[in-house]
């Protein structure tokens, strides 16, 4: 499959990572962790049931009924990670940015070692399927992403409340996650050195570019 031409200056798609939606895009797209929570609930509850029983036949289930949700999970986490490659290969992205994953459990309180194993899997995927499709892959640091407003740039914890978004500033309002997505792609934005061939000069939205400004350009239709 040929890579996409990124010789002129592309865009960034953000990608947030979480437990209510596994991953969320600049562009709009919620990928949902119902799913994979359904099954990791599933799976607990078949695993404390069998090793109750205390058998040997148990013992032997406890690790068939391990190894059917790990192919379960992981086949879910590659179709995930294709629809986030395709999402970005469709709004021309040269870059997809994720947050870093150093310490990602410290930062999400809800969070559970499968979902740290969830998220590096799921960066695993669209990194090595992205390189495949010209598209670099690249972790900033998350500090501040959840709270920044991606529109004005005011920086308050009391921004975001659960789910939430509202600027106490400016008065933007959103889905946190979406938000968070957005700052993301900025924060790689400003990492790159916008004069360089190639490098990235927005990121990507639903509709138009959000560049380091907070500036929306609609693109020309016509």
């Amino acid at each position: 499959m040929d890579a996409p031409d990124h010789s002129e200056n592309g865009t960034v798609l953000g990608v947030d990572l979480g437990v209510e939606n596994i991953a969320v895009a600049s562009t709009g797209v919620f990928w949902s962790a119902n799913e994979l929570t359904h099954w990791r609930t599933e799976y607990v509850e078949r695993r404390q049931s069998l090793q109750e029983c205390g058998t040997r036949w148990a013992h032997e289930n406890v690790q068939s009924v391990g190894e059917t949700e790990t192919g379960r999970f992981t086949q879910e986490l590659h179709h995930i990670a294709n629809e986030i490659i395709e999402e970005a290969v469709e709004n021309d992205c040269s870059h997809i940015a994720f947050e870093n994953l150093t310490h990602i459990r410290e930062r999400m309180p809800n969070a559970r070692k499968f979902h740290e194993w969830a998220f590096r899997r799921l960066f695993e995927n669209v990194e090595y399927k992205a390189e495949e499709r010209g598209i670099s892959v690249e972790q900033v640091n998350p500090a501040y992403t959840s709270q920044r407003c991606s529109t004005c740039g005011f920086t308050h914890d009391g921004n975001r409340r659960l789910e939430s978004f509202a600027c106490q500033q400016c008065g933007y309002e959103n889905h946190a996650d979406y938000n968070a997505s957005k700052n993301i792609g900025l924060k790689l934005l400003r990492n790159q050195t916008g004069g360089e061939r190639g490098a990235p000069v927005g990121v990507r939205l639903n509709s138009g570019m959000l560049n380091t400004n907070g500036v929306t350009s609609v693109p020309d239709l016509a």
